[in-house]
């Protein structure tokens, strides 16, 4: 019976090793998915293209903080070549998260993540220009 148990022991820690990788992974797609949701739904509501970017990039890095696991930080791509009434913008967030700890059973140090999401521009929202800071969405036009 101590034999079994000194054969099973190791295999049976790297097994639950690995379910705490596989949890960490899930978490952070969902948390960098969440990101990217939140970023294009900010972007969605400013009142120009780059106030757009402006707006997706700081929620997205506001929405990250807590995660210490996005080694660097997130990287934020905002697409606003369909910026406009009715038009849509797209952010990207792009995050490693780092398994280092996890590498002696075999899992890489760090695997890189992605989550995007498409918002539409609401077609009746006024679209002034950055001039003055009417670029802030909660600011009087």
């Amino acid at each position: 019976m101590s034999l079994e148990m000194v054969l099973v022991t190791p295999l049976f820690v790297g097994f639950l090793l690995f379910l705490a990788g596989a949890g960490r992974m899930v978490d952070a797609k969902g948390q960098v998915d969440g990101a990217a949701r939140d970023a294009a739904r900010a972007a969605s509501i400013a009142r120009s293209a780059p106030a757009a970017q402006r707006l997706a990039a700081d929620t997205a890095a506001a929405g990250l903080t807590s995660a210490g696991w996005c080694a660097g930080g997130p990287g934020v791509t905002t697409d606003v070549s369909a910026w406009g009434p009715g038009g849509r913008v797209g952010v990207t967030i792009t995050c490693d998260v780092d398994l280092g700890d996890l590498s002696f059973i075999g899992l890489p140090g760090t695997k890189r993540l992605q989550g995007h999401a498409i918002a539409p521009v609401d077609t009746f929202t006024y679209r002034g220009t950055d001039a003055g800071g009417a670029d802030d969405p909660g600011s009087a036009p």
